[in-house]
């Protein structure tokens, strides 16, 4: 976990806070570049920096200054086999999609800072993905008996570093087929303009590090 903590120290720099506010309503289009720690893998962080990777559609919609949904898609494949940090085994080359809808909650703590609590349900499916479907039945209604989902929730600082960089820290708790992890989760965004900017980040759990880059356009501030 050493070398998943100095991965997310490089994420935060500092900064003093500036006057732009935090969004909660946005679109994000990413790549997604996967960090295997494999049964044998030497650990070292060039070696194995890129195992494989994919892309990622994330979307989040604000009610108010407080309660926000989201939702996102992803879909990667790693180029050897391991056991993610969900308790699945993915074999190389093999196409894992996830779908998260959740909800979401922001609290002021500074004039500038969130603390962001968030919830969500997440299905992992293997080859092609159906919503809800297990290995026996691949009805979308098949929520119950579908081993390959269950939930997560996290908890983040979230601030506007300085008038261009906004960052974040904090952890997340995953269940997914009666397998729980906590993984370390942080981001920084580097904003071109007021709506779009560009999103680093990164969820550091035992087996797997996951980096995300990609744009991110915000619709209210």
């Amino acid at each position: 976990m050493s070398r998943h903590l100095l991965a997310l120290t490089l994420l935060l720099p500092c900064g003093a806070w500036a006057a732009e506010g935090l969004s909660y309503t946005f679109a994000e289009v990413d790549y997604i570049n996967l960090d295997v720690d494999a049964f044998g893998d030497s650990g070292d962080f060039v070696d194995d920096f890129d195992n494989g990777g994919g892309f990622a559609l994330r979307g989040s919609f604000a009610f108010n200054s407080a309660l926000f949904v989201f939702a996102d898609f992803s879909e990667t494949d790693a180029d050897t086999n391991f056991v993610n940090d969900q308790g699945l085994r993915v074999r190389a080359n093999q196409d894992v999609e996830r779908l998260n809808v959740g909800i979401g909650f922001a609290l002021p703590v500074a004039e500038r800072a969130d603390l962001v609590a968030r919830a969500a349900y997440t299905d992992i499916d293997f080859g092609d993905f159906a919503f809800g479907a297990s290995a026996q039945d691949d009805d979308v209604d098949d929520l119950n008996e579908d081993s390959s989902d269950g939930y997560f929730a996290d908890a983040s600082l979230r601030a506007q570093l300085t008038e261009r960089l906004e960052g974040s820290v904090g952890a997340r708790y995953t269940d997914v087929e009666s397998v729980d992890n906590v993984s370390l989760i942080g981001n920084v965004m580097f904003e071109l303009t007021q709506n779009l900017g560009i999103n680093l980040e990164v969820d550091a759990g035992d087996e797997l590090l996951t980096y995300y880059i990609g744009a991110r356009y915000s619709f209210t501030r």
